[in-house]
């Protein structure tokens, strides 16, 4: 094996086991598993491309040095910001689904609007966390004293039972 394999080599399985990681630990369900796994691969596959032959004659063509460090350097740079790039996309469709809003449509937007306004324009108007009510289930705005479906009191048990009794018709 080659000093350059082995360069190559190395970034690659650490971003296997970075994506191992983050597929094993997504515990709170709001990131994808595919966007941890672009997020997870988007690393090595820079650094490999940027590494080869044609990443470097490619560089050399822009006008930056062509040899192997700074190959490697440039490529670990675009992975980290295109990892970046899709973890937020991978939140923001996750989030958007939390808090039941179209999540491709957000998520297009946020990809095709350029200098991250539309990353910018999702949190602006993402609108509230909302949660089940506690007598019919239903969504509600989280801190809402009432629910605007059946008319039950969040905050005591005491709407919750004169709900009850209403739908046992007692």
């Amino acid at each position: 094996m080659t000093q350059q394999s082995a360069l190559l080599l190395i970034p690659f399985l650490g971003g296997l086991v970075v994506a191992a990681v983050l597929l094993g630990t997504a515990t709170r369900k709001i990131l994808p598993r595919s966007a941890m796994a672009i997020t997870a691969l988007a690393i090595p596959i820079w650094v490999v491309y940027f590494a080869s032959s044609q990443g470097r004659s490619l560089l050399a063509s822009k006008g930056f040095l062509s040899t192997m460090p700074e190959a490697l350097w440039f490529g670990l740079t675009f992975g980290v910001f295109t990892a970046a790039f899709f973890l937020a996309l991978g939140y923001i469709y996750g989030d958007a689904k939390r808090r039941q809003k179209p999540a491709w449509a957000w998520v297009i937007a946020a990809f095709l609007i350029p200098n991250l306004i539309g990353f910018i324009l999702y949190f602006l108007f993402r609108g509230p966390l909302l949660g089940p009510c506690s007598s019919c289930g239903k969504p509600i705005r989280g801190g809402e004293a009432f629910c605007s479906h059946c008319g039950c009191s969040q905050g005591s048990s005491i709407g919750r039972i004169a709900a009850d009794t209403r739908e046992k018709g007692v």
